[in-house]
């Protein structure tokens, strides 16, 4: 895979839709943004593009669909349906979530128990997909030669790139990321590998890159808390330097603004939720500016709310620190 950069943007339920995609866009840097996780038995049995989870940017690309699912036949429909939209730039399956709707079907992480269906799976994807094929998995668990089995498996199956969350999924995000262990995968694979594990400042991500040798790295968490940060890091990178953070009062309107433009009411304000729970973490008293604008009613005055919170305080230096999960 050519990315016009090595920073990727990880998929993230209720939060990575195409108006988060577009936010973060408008700043640049970003190499890959991915879609929200979607349900392969849904994708497979609907008409995907009326589905607002599937909707594409004005900005986001290149573009990359997730999905998540343990029936080979209905992964490979779900992903020939979305190739045949025409929006997506690469196509992922999920080897990697460990709660919610994955885990309860034993999805996600779950199947790296399961290698043998992951390679049914990952055969039939790659018989009707014609772009590229990417896996984001967490560590397996398993004997000493358990990463060199994955990697055959992986190359066999014709996956064209690998992002590692370098945890196991017992894990969750309770201990710190392994990249001692992406380290290992990068002499081992033979395909390109994204790292992707407690990157929570653009030195973080060049230090990841540095210290294991991978080809890319994905941000989750903090991307969330700092839309811009792709824009930081690729400054980082060439300048060795940090612009000024923008505005982050004028940002929250803005984005209320896309909400409005591209989804109902009731959306719009779950939506923003989700969005002001990860934005209220760059400050001392998030979670009251939080909790305050949640209570505000409709989307106009939960904007308006949080913008008043923010434009008194002040941002903090990086690395950014999530206190609220």
């Amino acid at each position: 895979m050519n990315l016009p950069t090595p920073w990727v943007m990880a998929p993230m339920a209720d939060v990575t839709h195409a108006c988060f995609r577009d936010l973060v866009a408008q700043w640049g840097g970003c190499g890959l943004y991915y879609t929200e996780i979607l349900n392969a038995r849904i994708v497979a049995s609907s008409r995907p593009e009326k589905d607002p989870y599937c909707d594409a940017g004005l900005l986001d690309r290149p573009r990359a669909c997730q999905i998540v699912g343990d029936d080979p036949a209905v992964v490979a429909k779900a992903f020939e349906k979305l190739q045949a939209l025409g929006r997506f730039d690469a196509y992922d399956f999920n080897l990697g979530c460990c709660c919610g709707m994955p885990a309860r079907y034993g999805w996600g992480a779950a199947l790296l128990r399961r290698p043998h269906r992951v390679r049914e799976i990952l055969r039939e994807a790659r018989r009707v997909l014609e772009g590229p094929l990417l896996v984001k998995m967490r560590i397996p668990d398993g004997p000493e030669d358990t990463a060199k089995r994955w990697a055959e498996l992986l190359h066999e199956c014709g996956v064209d790139a690998v992002v590692l969350h370098a945890r196991y999924s017992g894990d969750l995000f309770k201990r710190p990321a392994r990249w001692g262990v992406l380290k290992r995968w990068k002499r081992i694979l033979t395909m390109p590998l994204i790292g992707n594990g407690d990157v929570f400042s653009p030195q973080d991500a060049v230090r990841m890159m540095e210290e294991t040798g991978c080809d890319g790295v994905m941000i989750g968490r903090a991307a969330l808390m700092r839309p811009w940060i792709f824009s930081d890091l690729y400054r980082f990178r060439s300048a060795g330097t940090l612009p000024n953070p923008p505005d982050v009062a004028p940002m929250v309107g803005q984005y209320g603004l896309l909400l409005r433009q591209w989804m109902p009411q009731q959306e719009a304000v779950r939506r923003f939720r989700r969005f002001a729970f990860w934005i209220c973490q760059n400050y001392s008293y998030g979670a009251h500016y939080y909790h305050r604008s949640c209570r505000a009613g409709n989307l106009e005055a939960m904007v308006e709310t949080l913008q008043g919170f923010l434009s008194r305080d002040v941002l903090s230096d990086y690395p950014v620190r999530p206190f609220m999960m």
